[in-house]
């Protein structure tokens, strides 16, 4: 019952019908034909031995048809030359239905080539599902992005911090004092900066930093004292060899030990000078406080003294002078930290740090509802996860929502975002307290322990000692704020960045973006090996260059300090006369490997592998993805349509539509899909098979599962259209391949259908030979019987007569007879 040769592949093996004039007789037969073996099969002689039954299709099945003549000149049925229908039934990412209609096996015009097959509706709608989720997440994320940067400006008054801290650090850089030059014939101006010798910290304090500080100011005001603190170390022996001890006869002074008490010695009957006794139970700090707001002679003279008496030696480690100022107009609180690191090697480091602290956090009460409405896109937030979750618990897909990325973004920005408010209403809290510790101060005690009477000397020191003490903690206390100030604003930072990735949730809604995105996702692999390779090579040339230039130039004398200064190399931000002067060969070559191997080759392959994952994902997707303007008109033609009388009729939903026709599909397949993770070029068996049996989907298949029918048209028109515009799916190459393999799909069906009939042929041909051998079996017993019949007894002998009629005749007797006596045959 083979068609024409002309007959089309068909993909995988179906149920196959014969037209309704093809419904006649397929008859066959299974015996000689004609002639006497035609008159025995009649005759119903052998009928049990291996005569076939008459067989026939009947409503495309192959059944028995009592009462048909059997026979091998049966006349061909014309109706066996019209083509089949096929009812498919080929799988499609495992979805099996018998409605689809395929074209005609062996046409070239396959319908499912130029139409939409189920494989493609299916990636589609996954991905129109997928954008609108994605784009669905935008607005969410934007409130919050803008209720949080408006927080972070309005709470963080960086400009006015910066402005009131500045103004500060540019009194105390530009105070300046003379002091005589070496030998005392000339006088220079010393700043902060220009303080090289232990010797001119004491004189700069007095004719630089003091006047400063007692310059009045009617925006800046200096609370209380500013305490002058410092770290010494125990004299001790130096570890010389002896041969050079003789060079060095003073002791070495190194960090540690336990100083307690130094100083002059006193009288028994005077109080003990507290600055040279330790204020720590390590016995290695000792402080004094600068009593700024009292005559500048009284100030001068106990800087002086101080001076005298040797508070800063050579056993003096580090000295650190604080002080708190406050912007009244601002309320803007600012700590000024002047250090001197004194290395043992000889050199004097001064550094100069500010830090501000706004009082205010809450400068206007509108700002309260700033807090209130990002509390509440927080909550959103957290009701949104939350009931993502349990719905995808209820779909039994928890364990594919805990291994999505997204689900982990938003579960970090809500307990980050609980830290930040914690932490921030926290430090809210104790800045109110600090405040009214501020507002608490008092005055200062009218006199200081140099101007007090004997009589009142101690009583002075007592309430100079109590007053010394809350400016010490308000000092303190800015330490700690300015400490949590940096963890907050650090999660602040983490917390933006954090957002920024979950709009990366979002730009998924956009093609183009999504395809960014993708290649973004791709490189991070390759970037992260990259950074570390980058690492080990910078490390190295950081650790060349400390040996090369470390003792001579002061940024390359430590480990961190050099990898800095690297990073300047690296951006060219460096002066190489600087390294010529200290190794002009080694220099050289060091800073030509460098530059070849980091600045020229790392990063144009840096360069080149990104540009190499963009080919890669736009040759997997096939598509640079649909622009901005693009998808906003084509968003545009969807909303107008929806307005009209046709487009608002009732139609089911692209998620449940997804979900009819995916129902045996794998979940995590369907995220991919809408995720674009899947490579549309055909690289294995598998995919070429699901892209070849992928059946056909017309506007009735969308109907009957609950499309509106010109919803469906127009689902089916722009799922034609998105598949016309990947050139993966709509190139020529492709479209030959897969003619190519329904071409040999249909050969192999045709030979395995050539096959089974020739197996039937080899059958029915074996059985007419076995029906042959047992009819020539019975013949030559038939013609043995004759055979045996027609030869005479002895005795006797056939004679002719004139008539030419044959008789017998017995010799002994003489008895003749037409024919054989009875007994004796």
């Amino acid at each position: 019952t083979s068609g024409p040769p002309s007959e089309g592949p068909r993909p995988t093996p179906g149920v196959w019908r014969l037209s309704s004039k093809a419904a006649g007789l397929c008859r066959w037969s299974g015996g000689l034909g004609g002639g006497a073996m035609d008159e025995h099969r009649r005759d119903g002689s052998d009928g049990q031995e291996g005569a076939p039954p008459v067989m026939g299709f009947d409503d495309g099945h192959l059944v028995d048809l009592p009462g048909a003549t059997q026979g091998f000149s049966a006349p061909r049925d014309e109706a066996f030359d019209e083509p089949f229908q096929e009812e498919t039934r080929a799988p499609a990412v495992g979805w099996y239905d018998s409605e689809f209609t395929g074209g005609r096996p062996g046409d070239v015009a396959d319908s499912r080539e130029l139409g939409v097959t189920l494989a493609q509706l299916q990636e589609y709608l996954a991905i129109s599902t997928s954008l609108k989720r994605s784009c669905g997440t935008l607005p969410l994320t934007l409130a919050l992005w803008i209720t949080y940067l408006m927080m972070v400006f309005y709470h963080g008054g960086a400009q006015i911090s910066f402005e009131s801290s500045h103004f500060v650090r540019r009194a105390i850089e530009g105070c300046f004092t003379t002091l005589p030059g070496a030998g005392g014939g000339w006088e220079r101006e010393v700043r902060l900066t220009d303080i090289t010798d232990h010797r001119e910290i004491m004189p700069w304090i007095d004719g630089a930093l003091v006047p400063m500080l007692q310059t009045p100011d009617n925006q800046q005001v200096l609370l209380g004292h500013v305490r002058v603190r410092q770290h010494r170390g125990e004299n001790s022996t130096c570890g010389l060899a002896t041969s050079l001890q003789s060079f060095y006869q003073s002791g070495c002074y190194p960090a540690g030990g336990f100083v307690g008490s130094y100083g002059p010695h006193r009288p028994a009957y005077e109080l003990p000078e507290p600055s040279f006794i330790s204020v720590s139970r390590s016995g290695t700090v000792f402080e004094f406080w600068i009593e700024v707001n009292r005559s500048r002679a009284v100030v001068s003279e106990r800087v002086r003294s101080l001076e005298k008496e040797g508070w800063i030696d050579l056993s003096t480690q580090d000295v650190t002078i604080e002080g708190l100022y406050l912007n009244v107009e601002e309320h803007v609180y600012s700590h000024f930290s002047i250090a001197f690191k004194m290395h043992r090697e000889g050199l004097l480091e001064s550094s100069l740090t500010v830090y501000p602290l706004r009082g205010e956090i809450f400068s206007h009460w509108a700002q309260i509802f700033l807090d209130v409405f990002w509390m509440g896109v927080f909550v959103m937030l957290m009701y949104s996860a939350v009931t993502e979750t349990l719905l995808e618990m209820e779909r039994g897909l928890i364990k594919l929502h805990l291994q999505e990325p997204y689900f982990w973004l938003d579960l970090s920005l809500l307990f980050l975002g609980g830290a930040i408010v914690g932490t921030f209403y926290n430090f809210v809290y104790w800045l109110d307290k600090y405040t009214d510790e501020v507002y608490s101060l008092g005055v200062m005690p009218p006199l200081s322990v140099a101007e007090a009477p004997d009589a009142q000397k101690v009583q002075a020191e007592i309430d100079n000692r109590v007053y010394q003490d809350q400016i010490a903690k308000m000092i303190d206390w800015v330490e700690w704020f300015v400490n949590q100030n940096g963890w907050v604003r650090f999660c602040s930072v983490l917390y933006s960045g954090l957002m920024v990735l979950r709009f990366f949730r979002g730009f998924t809604g956009q093609p183009r973006l999504a395809v960014l995105v993708q290649i973004f996702l791709q490189s991070a692999g390759f970037v992260i090996h990259f950074i570390i390779l980058l690492c080990f090579i910078f490390i190295n040339f950081a650790m060349a260059g400390y040996i090369l230039f470390g003792e001579q130039l002061q940024g390359w004398t430590t480990p961190i300090g050099a990898i800095g200064q690297m990073l300047l190399v690296f951006f060219l931000r460096f002066d190489y006369k600087e390294f010529h002067n200290i190794a002009p060969l080694a220099s050289s070559i060091w800073f030509s490997i460098f530059f070849v191997l980091v600045v020229v080759l790392m990063q144009r392959l840096m360069s080149a592998a990104i540009v190499d994952t963009y080919l890669s994902v736009k040759a997997s997707l096939g598509e640079p993805g649909q622009g901005l303007l693009s998808q906003g008109t084509k968003v545009l033609r969807d909303v107008l349509f929806r307005r009209t009388y046709k487009g608002a009729q009732k139609s089911v939903p692209l998620e449940e539509l997804l979900q009819i026709i995916s129902a045996d599909s794998d979940p995590a397949y369907l995220k991919k899909l809408g995720g674009r993770q899947v490579d549309r070029r055909l690289r294995t068996r598998a995919e070429l098979f699901q892209a070849e049996s992928s059946p056909s989907v017309d506007v009735a298949f969308l109907v009957k599962r609950g499309c509106e029918p010109l919803a469906a048209q127009r689902l089916l028109e722009q799922c034609a259209e998105w598949t016309y515009s990947i050139s993966t799916t709509s190139s020529p190459l492709r479209r030959l391949l897969i003619m190519l393999v329904r071409q040999m799909n249909h050969l192999r069906f045709e030979s395995d259908k050539l096959q089974d009939k020739m197996n039937r042929k080899f059958q029915r041909s074996a059985k007419v030979v076995d029906r042959i051998d047992l009819k020539h079996a019975k013949c030559l017993s038939l013609a043995r019987r004759i055979r045996k019949g027609q030869q005479l007894p002895p005795g006797w002998t056939a004679h002719t007569d004139k008539d030419g009629r044959r008789f017998m005749r017995q010799e002994e007797t003489g008895l003749t007879s037409w024919t054989l006596p009875q007994h004796l045959l």
